[in-house]
């Protein structure tokens, strides 16, 4: 049976689209949580060390000091971005192209390549984590929705608009189309662009 075809919503914001306000709200959700649960480990790692002292005082110290200010301030980061993803939703409407998912390890898919022309095609980078948005509920793997500048990235989703990640330009394997005065405006106030150089974050 071939699959319904979902049509790209006419809204001016992609965040007007109802799916995906609920799916950057439920991201920052869970993103929240995820620091909730690493500042609550700290404090627990702390209270443990005063109440119940390790015999291996110094290992314990060197794991305080090396990896949970890591883990917190990844996971402090990650909550973040997302204001960035709503600020580029806000900006921009979505926009349906085809895609590719080449793996390059036998992980998630860590990459896109958007057809979104001819003559432009760019590898784009999830991040700040890797996800397989083949996966995602998705209606039709060799489509996808995307909010930005097809220049510096953007937001991309499943068909559907109900899974916004957050894309960057890999490595440019070609060079960037020129774009509008109209378009650097825009690319600014999504923060696509800052100071002349291209958000990677």
């Amino acid at each position: 049976m071939t699959p319904q075809q979902i049509a790209v919503p006419q809204h001016k914001a992609a965040f007007d689209h109802p799916p995906t306000a609920r799916g950057h709200r439920s991201l920052v959700v869970k993103r929240r949580a995820w620091l909730a649960v690493v500042v609550g480990c700290g404090v627990a790692w702390t209270w443990m060390g005063v109440a119940h002292p390790p015999r291996n005082v110094i290992g314990m110290v060197v794991i305080s000091i090396l990896f949970y200010p890591l883990m917190l301030t990844a996971t402090y980061l990650a909550l973040r971005r997302t204001r960035r993803n709503a600020v580029i939703l806000r900006t921009y409407p979505w926009r349906a192209f085809p895609c590719e998912y080449p793996r390059r390890s036998l992980e998630s898919p860590k990459v896109v390549v958007i057809k979104f022309t001819d003559d432009h095609a760019p590898v784009l980078r999830f991040t700040p984590f890797s996800v397989n948005l083949r996966e995602k509920q998705n209606p039709q793997p060799d489509m996808i929705w995307f909010a930005g500048d097809i220049r510096y990235g953007g937001v991309v989703s499943p068909v559907g608009g109900h899974f916004p990640v957050r894309v960057v330009p890999d490595a440019p394997a070609a060079p960037v189309p020129e774009g509008t005065a109209a378009e650097d405006e825009l690319a600014r106030a999504a923060e696509l662009v800052k100071d002349g150089k291209v958000r990677t974050t």
